[in-house]
């Protein structure tokens, strides 16, 4: 008998999660309020950093309590890296705080980073042009998952995220809890689960953060542009890497 869940019983548990489960995203917003009674003095770009740890791991945590509730648990390992092939599509607000979150690093860990992400640029200069310049309609996520072009944070070597703490939100919303196997033998397998439905809750404690800073003298965004354009994750990092440079 499998230890992995079937297809038949995950999707009946998608029901009951469904039914069930989906929790009301006020723990996003009590996110929102500790970021701003915090006392210490952070510069705009840490507390930028801060907010887009804070929100993600909300995610983090929302998941693990529906898990607990439907007694499911993933069967991605460390270096399953499938889903690492797939498009991340942000927000260029998120973009712009992922290059914070670069910047704010240890030195020896920031230049590691940009190190790593030079060569990536230059590794896959070619395939990142023609897969990142498809229009987002029709089957474009599965001639993207074909084309095998890796997140810019991911360490082919290890099959590890170098970004982990901060990776986006749709690398914490798609999780396997069926046979790992599906992973590696379907471009877009039918059996893993998508938690998708926290995005909203994301995006509107994000737009209440951002929102509440537009007036500062150094914010850094385009408000609301930069919350409602989207691109993938490679170009916004190549973009905005350089424009700091």
């Amino acid at each position: 008998m499998s230890r992995y869940l079937s297809y038949e019983q995950m999707v009946q548990i998608c029901e009951k999660i469904n039914e069930k489960f989906i929790p009301d995203g006020e723990a996003f917003f009590e996110q929102v309020e500790e970021l701003f009674n915090i006392e210490e003095p952070v510069t705009f770009q840490q507390f930028m950093v801060m907010t887009l740890k804070g929100l993600l791991s909300v995610v983090d945590e929302e998941i693990e309590k529906i898990e607990q509730k439907a007694t499911i648990k993933p069967s991605c390992l460390k270096g399953c890296a499938h889903c690492c092939y797939f498009p991340i599509i942000v927000t260029q607000a998120e973009g712009k705080m992922l290059v914070d979150y670069i910047e704010t690093l240890p030195e020896k860990a920031r230049e590691d980073m940009k190190a790593h992400l030079k060569d990536y640029f230059s590794s896959y200069e070619a395939k990142i042009k023609d897969v990142c310049s498809m229009p987002f309609e029709g089957d474009f996520k599965k001639t993207y998952i074909q084309k095998q072009l890796p997140c810019p944070f991911l360490d082919t070597n290890s099959n590890t995220c170098k970004a982990y703490e901060v990776r986006p939100i749709p690398c914490r919303t798609y999780l396997n809890y069926c046979d790992p196997i599906v992973c590696a033998e379907n471009d877009v397998p039918k059996e893993p689960f998508s938690y998708e439905f926290f995005y909203a809750f994301y995006m509107q404690a994000l737009n209440e953060v951002i929102q509440e800073l537009v007036e500062e003298e150094e914010f850094p965004f385009h408000y609301p542009q930069d919350l409602v354009t989207y691109d993938y994750l490679p170009n916004l990092l190549k973009k905005y890497l350089h424009e700091i440079r």
